[in-house]
């Protein structure tokens, strides 16, 4: 895929930051985010464009697209002026405000949208951003929020983002970028059509989660852990009916112990690559309870009183899951592994919150820093001899409803990331709500084997280009 850019400017808040917001605090859970980018890309269709209606993009039919896009991202960066600053770790860890601006790259694309759509491969996706996301360490000079606009020969437009992950979670880059389209469609000099969460998209967390500055060292360690080179990250697609036909089988095999249990998608996928890795694990003799599945709950709608939807920061607490053999026979079929999941994530409320991090979330914290020393110790192993440890992540957008983000050019076609993360899996819906698509990390002699497995076999599906209907 040949691209050309054609340019590079950085967008500032439409108003400046009032001296009083200048510093924005950061809270112990963005500490305790990876300190990464999170990937985006929206991929939109030509045919339902309302604001310049071409059949081939040229710089000359851009411009208009162009010259609105930035002015609607400068007034929604108003109100998410953090974004615009930058990150200061050394001493205070905060967002110094200063009205820097987000740097956005625009490029032409030699080829059709589709072609991209129909085989997506990573190393392809990532031209499709304004950097590669997949750096080591990061510092106060690296941005907080990149853009690149891609314009497809064929009229198709993509948007790619970098968000800085200490700063915002996955909610946190949904909210943003649904307030910038609808800005954008509306095309009004007010704010009339944007979110009223919005106005609340800054939130000093800092109360209940305070700032500690041992934790710091503890992130980079875990980030370089999941930057493996030696890591390789494959998408795999579980189509709607293939999807159903899993929350079936799990639905019966609960029966079968007497049991009622629904999984959701997110928990039936969860389950099902769960499994696969005890599986894998099992055939090198590794004990079974030394893989450990972390999933993140958002706590916004799970606070008392609730935390505004869209607001800045990382506000998801990782619960840690482990096997529940209700059996009794020394086997984790996936319909446990998935109403694990459940049971885990189920216990994240209000009052655990506060539980947890009360006085600071000391008692958290020195956990924290003990499993972080334990599983780098382990890790050194890759997960080849008795005494490793693997912590598989899963993490990933589910629900938020990205396919309704709307600059004026439709819904999107596909929604994806680029991450290439050790022992992660990203899950991410199907434009039509009813499948999920897995972007797997693992080392790689254990893609090879993951791919073998009889349950991935079953229900996932390596080559579907992402507009497949279903």
């Amino acid at each position: 895929m040949q691209l050309r850019i054609i340019s590079k400017e950085i967008i500032k808040p439409s108003s400046p930051t009032p001296h009083h917001l200048k510093t924005h605090k950061l809270s112990l859970l963005d500490q305790l985010a990876p300190d990464i980018y999170l990937p985006i890309v929206l991929f939109y269709d030509s045919s339902s464009r309302v604001d310049d209606k071409i059949s081939t993009a040229t710089i000359n039919s851009t411009k208009n697209i162009s010259r609105r896009l930035k002015k609607s991202l400068s007034k929604t960066l108003t109100h998410y002026y953090p974004f615009a600053g930058r990150v200061l770790l050394k001493d205070n860890y905060v967002i110094d405000c200063d009205d820097s601006g987000v740097p956005v790259v625009e490029t032409l694309v030699g080829s059709n949208m589709f072609d991209v759509l129909s085989f997506p491969e990573m190393d392809t996706l990532e031209q499709l951003l304004p950097f590669n996301p997949n750096k080591k360490h990061l510092s106060t000079h690296d941005v907080t929020v990149a853009v690149q606009i891609n314009y497809f020969h064929c009229g198709g437009v993509a948007v790619g983002f970098n968000f800085r992950h200490i700063v915002a979670d996955g909610a946190a880059a949904i909210g943003f970028i649904k307030n910038w389209g609808k800005l954008n469609y509306s095309n009004d000099d007010h704010d009339i059509n944007i979110d009223v969460s919005t106005k609340y998209a800054v939130v000093d967390c800092t109360n209940i989660f305070p700032p500690n500055k041992e934790i710091s060292g503890y992130s980079r360690s875990i980030n370089e852990w999941q930057r493996s080179t030696e890591c390789v990250t494959k998408r795999f697609r579980f189509n709607g009916s293939k999807i159903a036909a899993l929350r079936r089988e799990m639905i019966m095999e609960k029966a079968s112990l007497n049991l009622q249990y629904r999984p959701s998608r997110f928990e039936a996928v969860c389950g099902l690559i769960w499994g696969a890795l005890l599986a894998m694990d099992r055939e090198k003799h590794i004990d079974s309870t030394s893989t450990i599945a972390t999933i993140p709950v958002n706590l916004r709608n799970r606070m008392n009183p609730p935390l505004p939807e869209g607001c800045i920061g990382n506000l998801f607490h990782a619960v840690t899951c482990t096997e529940n053999n209700e059996a009794g026979d020394g086997h984790y079929n996936k319909s446990t592994l998935a109403r694990n999941v459940r049971e885990f994530t189920k216990m994240v409320s209000d009052d655990f919150v506060r539980k947890v991090y009360q006085d600071g979330g000391v008692v958290f914290v020195n956990q924290y820093k003990e499993a972080v020393e334990e599983l780098l110790k382990d890790g050194t192993n890759n997960n080849n001899t008795t005494n490793s440890v693997r912590m598989f992540g899963f993490s990933g957008p589910i629900g938020l409803q990205y396919y309704g983000i709307d600059f004026g050019w439709g819904k999107p076609l596909w929604v994806t990331t680029v991450m290439r993360l050790n022992n992660v899996a990203m899950l991410l819906d199907t434009c039509d709500g009813k499948g999920v698509e897995a972007w797997v990390g693992l080392p790689i002699n254990d893609m090879s084997k993951f791919e073998q497995d009889l349950g991935i076999l079953a229900y996932a599906s390596f080559t579907s280009s992402p507009r497949s209907r279903i």
